[in-house]
């Protein structure tokens, strides 16, 4: 989960396999205002990563005739080419993945 830094427009990030510094944030609502620059950050709907962090900035809008938007997202990081990386385990996941099931 991954959203504008600008606004609350919110969407799927996935990688297509063929950039390994580009990814793609899918299912942004039409009504979003995107521009090439745009920040993305993490959106904080998933159990794994927070809210706020940084992913990259928009490179390319593909606008389709669907009723949402899909934009490549440069990485501010290099995927090639990472060093340390800190782990963080969140302790409240279990509790919020019982709340979860419980609204399906």
């Amino acid at each position: 989960n991954a959203r504008l830094k600008n606004s609350n427009h919110f969407g799927t990030l996935i990688w297509d396999g063929k950039n390994y510094n580009t990814v793609q944030l899918e299912d942004i609502p039409r009504q979003a205002i995107l521009k090439v620059g745009d920040t993305i950050i993490t959106g904080g709907k998933s159990t794994i990563f927070p809210e706020g962090i940084l992913i990259g900035t928009i490179s390319k809008i593909n606008k389709g005739n669907t009723a949402d938007n899909k934009v490549d997202v440069m990485l501010f990081n290099d995927m090639s080419n990472l060093g340390y990386i800190n782990v963080i385990k969140n302790l409240d996941k279990e509790e919020i993945n019982s709340l979860e099931s419980q609204n399906e």
